[in-house]
């Protein structure tokens, strides 16, 4: 049987139109390298840091999630035994001059930069390590916390240049 050459004209330019939505949705399908997920690899930056340093004027780098920024609660000069301490003499910081931080499970670290650091109070638990930079002499000062509320001086607080906290971790060890 013969088709009339009208109907192979119409079904000829179907397939073709057929064709060509099929070329268009393809290339609209993402290619098999962006179907693929990202890869779940954890960085340890710290989340919302970017907020810290806008409202606190602080950095907090990166940690595993065991040394939090935590509110120092009424009395910032005199907080809860349970929280580590970092206190500073840079009066334009714009939430103040005391930093408090909450040690979680048995062990933890987190790098930050406070400027101008004076004092650091560990916690009533824990032995605290916080590793301070003074005149570009990067040093480990032990906090060992033997009672709550006991203070180790750093920085301009040993008769020192100004001190810049890098870091907090516990336990301490040597």
């Amino acid at each position: 049987m013969k088709i009339p050459s009208w109907r192979a004209a119409v079904a000829g330019g179907g397939a073709l139109l057929l064709a060509s939505a099929a070329a268009a949705v393809v290339g609209q399908l993402p290619s098999a390298a962006e179907d693929t997920p990202p890869g779940i690899e954890e960085d340890y930056s710290y989340p919302g840091a970017a907020k810290v340093l806008a409202d606190k004027g602080i950095t907090l780098v990166k940690g595993d999630g065991h040394i939090v920024l935590a509110d120092c609660g009424a009395n910032p000069n005199n907080p809860p035994a349970d929280l580590i301490l970092v206190q500073s003499n840079d009066l334009s910081l714009p939430a103040g001059s005391n930093f408090c931080f909450r040690p979680k499970g048995t062990s933890g670290y987190l790098t930050m930069e406070i400027p101008m650091v004076y004092f650091v109070r560990g916690d009533s638990t824990n032995t605290v390590a916080a590793k301070v930079e003074v005149a570009d002499d990067p040093t480990v000062v032990e906090v060992e916390q033997v009672d709550p509320g006991e203070w180790q001086p750093v920085g301009i607080g040993q008769s020192r240049g100004d001190a810049t906290i890098l870091e907090l971790r516990f336990p301490f060890t040597s």
